[in-house]
């Protein structure tokens, strides 16, 4: 399913646009959409990744960055338009 540098074949199984609320906040309710569970029974997404040096490095708007990283069991790849989970 990995690819090189991190990105991941197939098509996610969620993917949610950014910028419409805080990043974290959009990465774990993607990830609990997949799970079919509430958010906040989800462990701290700042247990697994900080999410201010996340939202650093995405934060230029014509940034082609990713972050790529493992959450709840899941893939989830950042870019600056969106958060996909696979």
């Amino acid at each position: 399913m990995n690819c090189p540098g991190g990105k991941t074949d197939g098509s996610p199984l969620v993917r949610q646009p950014t910028g419409t609320s805080p990043l974290t906040i959009t990465i774990v309710r993607a990830v609990a959409a997949v799970k079919n569970e509430d958010p906040q029974s989800l462990e701290p997404l700042g247990s697994v990744i900080d999410p201010e040096a996340l939202e650093t490095i995405l934060d230029k708007p014509d940034s082609a960055a990713h972050v790529t990283f493992n959450y709840a069991d899941h893939r989830v790849v950042v870019t600056g338009d969106a958060v996909e989970v696979y």
